[in-house]
């Protein structure tokens, strides 16, 4: 149960696998940098996301993400289909001190446990199931958003569209963290700005050098400074790590 499934689905995933649009009346007063960085500072918001690779010969594979950030917290839900077929499904919370793992499919291991409990300061912040959800978070997206050289324009309807540098650092982290550390070339995205000035809708495509492999992510971002209230596993349903031989 510790090794944790998002972690394997990311590792599966590395195996499987400019123009600026303005139009229309409404224009939001923000530059998409401006959207960018409002975005990112929100306290709350909820996610969908569909991160799918293509791959030539072989089937595709896409990862369903649902997730939710909070105050101090981070929810995340991913399933992974081949094909349509569904596969392998996890759940995680980073609650405060606290990071929850839930196990595979939700299957009890003991009991009723579902969940394995890891005090954050003892695996640290920088530990790979954290890194992981951050992954599966718009934070990578953003990211890549920000790295366009247009990036403080304006558009009449709040819809941009353009290119970034592959080899660009930044960019080339975000898409690695998403893809499994895959190298994507002819990256391109759009994104949706609302009247809110939060980015609402985003959407980046790319090809691996050889042309075998593309990839598509498409987010959807909602629901900005709505309360969140982490559904925290109860008790009964969840070890410390300490307590039970889960972790290896």
């Amino acid at each position: 149960m510790r090794r944790s499934l998002l972690l394997a689905f990311v590792s599966t995933f590395a195996v499987a696998s400019v123009a600026l649009a303005a139009t229309g009346t409404k224009a939001p007063r923000s530059t998409l940098a401006q959207a960018v960085d409002q975005t990112n500072r929100a306290r709350t918001m909820r996610y969908a996301m569909a991160i799918t690779v293509l791959a030539v010969d072989h089937p595709s594979i896409t990862l369903r993400v649902q997730g939710e950030r909070g105050r101090g917290s981070l929810f995340v839900h991913v399933r992974a289909l081949a094909n349509t077929t569904p596969g392998a499904e996890q759940s995680a919370l980073l609650d405060g001190p606290f990071l929850y793992e839930g196990s595979p499919n939700g299957v009890a291991v003991s009991g009723k446990v579902r969940w394995l409990r890891l005090p954050v300061a003892r695996i640290g912040t920088q530990a790979r199931p954290i890194e992981t959800m951050h992954n599966l978070s718009p934070a990578p997206l953003l990211r890549v958003l920000d790295e366009w050289r247009r990036v403080r324009t304006r558009s009449a309807n709040g819809v941009f569209e353009g290119t970034v540098a592959y080899d660009d650092a930044i960019v080339q982290t975000a898409l690695a963290g998403l893809a499994g550390g895959v190298q994507f070339r002819d990256v391109r995205f759009s994104a949706h700005i609302g009247t809110d000035g939060y980015v609402h809708d985003v959407r980046i495509t790319g090809r691996t050098p050889d042309g075998k492999r593309t990839l598509l992510v498409v987010a959807h971002m909602y629901a900005f400074g709505r309360p969140v209230t982490p559904r925290l596993p109860a008790e009964g349903t969840f070890v410390d790590q300490k307590l039970i031989g889960l972790a290896e």
